[in-house]
């Protein structure tokens, strides 16, 4: 599943300039907002947003390395980037996301996806499993934020 939206770069400077001086971010008092409000409205800037999430503990593959854990490779294709977007992303799921490391970590990020790498925290207990992510039921949630 996931959500396209688009916006453009002078509203999200707008509103993080309120959100930062505590003050209106009006676009004839900022020159830089100024100049971005302009190449909005000749349609030579956008920005895309758009979100997901995996399927709850499908998808999740076994690596093994110094310390093994697990890894997703995340489609987001869908949203359509047209460059190579910033992403964030966290786990969820049922139980047990929180003693993972590595969570909010993307790897290999392109405009069609990204890989996500799972492990314990802790060393000194058993390996992570596929049938761990599929028995909580972890996830990834995703947001993709595209300038192009």
């Amino acid at each position: 599943m996931s959500i396209v939206r688009f916006t453009t770069l002078a509203t999200a400077l707008a509103f993080g300039a309120a959100l930062t001086t505590g003050v209106g971010a009006h676009a004839d008092a900022r020159p830089v907002v100024k100049q971005t409000v302009a190449k909005a409205l000749s349609g030579t800037t956008t920005q895309r947003i758009a979100s997901g999430s995996t399927a709850p503990g499908m998808g999740w593959q076994l690596y093994i390395n110094n310390s093994p854990g697990l890894y997703i490779d995340v489609d987001t294709t869908s949203a359509g980037f047209r460059g190579t977007p910033v992403y964030t992303v966290s786990v969820g799921g049922t139980d047990h996301q929180f003693e993972l490391t590595g969570t909010s970590t993307v790897y290999h990020p392109t405009a069609t996806g990204f890989r996500v790498y799972i492990r314990w925290s802790e060393r000194d207990i058993p390996p992570l499993t596929v049938a761990d992510a599929e028995t909580y039921g972890w996830y990834v949630n995703w947001i993709g934020v595209d300038n192009p």
